[in-house]
């Protein structure tokens, strides 16, 4: 990945932890390590590796992909993704293409800057993190504002999109884009109150239309397979938008003592499972790891 140094820049600015290792970013979420780039791109760790970032960055364990090919067609693990446009005379679904029309003649979709997204986005993000069946922490304002012009210095890297409906703004997308080769839908948020307005419709045919027909990306991405959030969006973009799982190895490292119990109480995960929604999705990961 070529961008591998202003990824580095906002991530600082964003004051997140990462290193690299062998040209390859690794940051922090909550409680894992992760790769920063293209689900396309296949990255190598060591044990001796992963041990590392766990003391130099946290967590509780380390996960990686090894891109996309024949070798992963029996993984469970996958990233939902579009690799062709479709204008909308050509979407195959009748009831699909009379959404994207009203969606189109009800909204306006456009291409903003960060600080059009932290002076009218937060009602709407507020509406949709409430909206979810699991509980979500709904940060203030000020708190969402701040987050968000972090963004302002790295429009090469990272975009974002507005969807208007009479003057207000009722959803937003943050797209990360590495090199020519992927668009990231990082963050996609829709107020609840205007689905009937088919701002959904209108954004992803939008973005599509921008990313795979206009600037010619290899292909757009929603992100891995969802285990703890249901949305539902990589449901409807299937279903809706002919995105497809693009099938990758999940590769785990998690640090001690989680890694000597995962395999000794592994009759217990399905008990365990019932307690609690979180400890459930590192059971699930565990079971879609490559061992």
């Amino acid at each position: 990945m070529k961008c591998v140094e202003r990824y580095a820049e906002m991530l600082t600015a964003k004051r997140k932890p990462f290193t690299l290792v062998d040209g390859q970013l690794f940051t922090r979420h909550q409680q894992w390590i992760a790769p920063v780039g293209p689900a396309a791109q296949r990255y190598s760790l060591t044990r001796q590796q992963a041990c590392e970032l766990q003391k130099k960055l946290g967590g509780w364990w380390v996960s990686w992909t090894d891109g996309f090919g024949a070798d992963a067609t029996a993984s469970e693990w996958y990233a939902v993704i579009c690799r062709k446009h479709k204008p909308v005379e050509e979407i195959s679904s009748g009831n699909t293409r009379s959404k994207v029309r009203r969606g189109l003649k009800f909204c306006e979709v456009r291409r903003v800057e960060a600080a059009e997204i932290a002076r009218k986005g937060y009602d709407t993000y507020r509406a949709a993190l409430q909206g979810y069946s699991v509980e979500a922490s709904v940060p203030s304002l000020e708190a969402f504002a701040q987050r968000v012009l972090t963004d302002a210095p790295f429009t090469d890297i990272k975009h974002h999109w507005a969807v208007y409906h009479e003057g207000r703004m009722v959803a937003f997308a943050h797209c990360l884009l590495y090199d020519r080769n992927e668009v990231d839908y990082t963050l996609i948020k829709l107020h609840p109150d205007y689905l009937n307005r088919y701002p959904s419709y209108a954004l992803f045919h939008s973005m599509n239309q921008f990313y795979l027909e206009q600037e010619r990306f290899e292909y757009v991405n929603d992100g891995f397979r969802s285990i703890l959030h249901e949305t539902g969006v990589q449901d409807f973009l299937i279903r809706e938008f002919e995105f497809e799982k693009a099938a990758t190895n999940l590769r785990l490292q998690f640090r001690q003592p989680v890694a000597a119990l995962l395999p000794v109480s592994a009759p217990l995960h399905p008990m365990l499972s019932r307690i609690d929604k979180r400890l459930k999705s590192v059971l699930e990961l565990w079971r879609l790891r490559v061992a």
